[in-house]
């Protein structure tokens, strides 16, 4: 790790500790801890502040190395979830930095130069879920990102829109509505996986405050693109494909043009994805990564049978036939799922 000088600033949100149902669900984790996230960052010459809601800082124990800022209950829900965007945007000032789930792996890589030495550079990452009780690979969480990594003053438009700002960590929607928000400004870049890692958990939010935040997040999108059409190219051209993939105006709003909206700034995303950044070299001989990475190229799905499949498992005694037919079946349909998902995106966004 570099010295202090030198270090760049990484905001996450650890969660706080005070018993109960809360606790317990989080020091029964097995696998990848919040401990080995904050040393992940470190690693990576990240200095790590985590912004907390007032009084969470007493909740907060076993981080040494990590400064507790506390800010005052905002967002749309003050009383519930994390820190909202507008305060943590507030604590980078000009200066490049980061912001990371607190329950994210980040693999070795040389991101923090790559952030130093280019301007106007926005890169942004899915993590890859892992479940180490099963020592294996989930899959990629294709949803949202969970790490937004940018140069100095990169977020200068995200920052000034307060509607933005209101989102916050913990909560649905702010990994798609942050990205694709800056992708009107500036060449948002994906690193590819694996370079973030999850330990895979029940999610703490609900139905209804998805929905809510699902339309809430399409009206600031719209919002913002208008803002920005007359100056910002991509700004016009996300306005005019989602009319075009709406097939007609945005308004008036209903349901199913909610829904349609929030499914074309996945679109938006993926077509994005689908050139992943060159600039980061992530270092695959990460000894966390090492745990999986046979787990993540041993097969392709498409390309192998099911009884050569099994073949290359006959030696996997704890795991019964059923059990590797029904893998190897989940394993087909991702894959065709993602290939259906390319099309579409094609077919949205013809070059």
């Amino acid at each position: 790790m570099t010295d202090g000088a030198t270090e760049m600033l990484l905001c996450t949100s650890i969660p706080p500790r005070f018993g109960g149902e809360d606790e317990a669900r989080q020091l029964s984790r097995a696998g990848l801890t919040i401990a080995d996230a904050i040393a992940s960052f470190e690693a990576a010459s990240f200095r790590v502040v985590s912004v907390n809601r007032q009084g969470e800082a007493a909740g907060i124990r076993g981080f040494p190395t990590v400064e507790i800022r506390e800010v005052p209950p905002g967002g749309l829900f003050p009383n519930k979830y994390g820190p909202n965007f507008g305060q943590i945007f507030e604590q980078f000032s000009d200066d490049p930095g980061a912001i990371v789930n607190a329950d994210i792996y980040m693999v070795k890589s040389d991101i923090a130069s790559v952030l130093a030495t280019r301007p106007g550079t926005v890169l942004i990452a899915r993590r890859l879920d892992v479940a180490t009780a099963a020592t294996g690979v989930v899959g990629t969480y294709n949803r949202g990102i969970d790490g937004i990594f940018f140069s100095g003053g990169a977020l200068a438009e995200l920052a000034a829109d307060p509607d933005v700002g209101a989102f916050q960590m913990g909560a649905p929607y702010w990994d798609i509505l942050l990205p694709t928000v800056a992708s009107l400004h500036h060449s948002v870049e994906f690193v590819a996986a694996p370079f973030l890692l999850h330990e895979v958990h029940p999610a703490r939010w609900n139905s209804a405050d998805y929905k809510m935040l699902r339309e809430r997040a399409v009206n600031v999108m719209v919002a913002h693109a208008r803002r920005y059409q007359a100056t910002r190219p991509r700004a016009a051209a996300f306005l005019a494909g989602l009319e075009a993939f709406l097939g007609g105006p945005f308004e008036p709003l209903t349901e199913r043009k909610i829904k349609d909206s929030a499914v074309f700034m996945n679109l938006w995303l993926a077509k994005i994805e689908q050139s992943p950044s060159r600039l980061v070299a992530v270092d695959y001989n990460d000894p966390t990564i090492n745990r999986f990475i046979s787990q993540l190229f041993s097969h392709t799905a498409e390309a192998l049978s099911i009884a050569n499949w099994l073949d290359a498992r006959e030696d996997d005694g704890q795991q019964s036939l059923f059990g590797k037919v029904h893998r190897f079946v989940k394993l087909i349909l991702r894959t065709r799922r993602a290939q259906k998902k390319v099309e579409r995106v094609r077919k949205v966004f013809p070059s």
